[in-house]
């Protein structure tokens, strides 16, 4: 069982690797756009930018989660007391949860996104 957890906290540690790049990844993806636009600094960083940036970062946070739910069946396995497998349970419920709620989020803010692209478009 020692291996199992073993393996377990580096799928803990590859959920933090996910996690620092995905924020890494959406800061220079964010700040490439800016750059292209040819708008005031406040207009940038409160529309457009503002959600690209939370879908882009709300994504990572989404497989992040379902690398730690991996993480957690992984742990639940190495620890096969009633006690450890029932607060396991809870926090991969919690995180499904997140992961459900923040994966509408991001769906509704895709959807706000193309409608104001749409509306922007002259061709449209």
């Amino acid at each position: 069982m020692e291996i199992v957890e073993k393996i377990a906290d580096m799928v803990d540690l590859l959920a933090v690797c996910v996690l620092l790049a995905g924020l890494v990844i959406s800061v220079i993806s964010t700040l490439k756009h800016v750059r292209r636009i040819d708008a005031p600094l406040i207009e940038t960083a409160t529309g457009e930018v503002l959600c690209r940036f939370r879908i882009s970062l709300g994504r990572w946070l989404l497989v992040a989660l379902e690398v730690l739910i991996v993480s957690d069946i992984l742990h639940s396995i190495a620890h096969r007391t009633l006690q450890e497998v029932a607060f396991l349970a809870g926090i991969v419920v919690i995180r499904t949860t997140l992961s459900y709620f923040l994966d509408l989020e991001i769906e509704r803010m895709e959807r706000r996104q193309s409608v104001s692209v749409a509306n922007e478009d002259p061709l449209r």
